[in-house]
């Protein structure tokens, strides 16, 4: 009871998620060091150091970059993931894509010129636009 008290201190490493929901539409430019989930509307670009999320009924006009990425909604504007991107059967993306490595699900509708290297960031920089904020 009068004894030594010990303390534990714990540190939790958590990663940011962040969600923009269905019937929200942001203009403006977004940046994140966690993850991102997109189920409403961008018109901007987003940057996120971590995974984006792109749901069914998301949509970004705007250019992305990440580095884990799943689309299943749409974009309009450059992509750059530096590890992989899941395009799914629901996704529409009309823009340059630099990417390290790309899963396509049969359905989606891809009209961009896609660039698969392994420095995607080296890649980018020199065929494309910068996405900046």
């Amino acid at each position: 009871m009068f004894g030594k008290k010990t303390e534990t201190q714990t540190s939790f490493s958590m990663q940011t998620i962040n969600n923009i929901g269905n019937g929200t539409v942001i203009e403006g430019n977004i940046k994140t060091e966690g993850d991102i989930r997109v189920d409403g509307k961008i018109k901007g670009n987003v940057i996120s150091k971590g995974r984006l999320v792109l749901g069914v009924t998301g949509e970004v006009i705007g250019d992305i970059s990440c580095i884990n990425g799943s689309f299943e909604g749409m974009v309009r504007g450059n992509v750059q993931v530096t590890e992989l991107l899941k395009i799914t059967s629901t996704a529409n993306l009309d823009g340059n894509i630099f990417i390290k490595k790309l899963i396509v699900e049969e359905g989606a509708i891809i009209q961009s010129k896609v660039t698969m290297v392994q420095n995607v960031t080296t890649a980018a920089s020199s065929l494309a636009p910068k996405v900046q904020i």
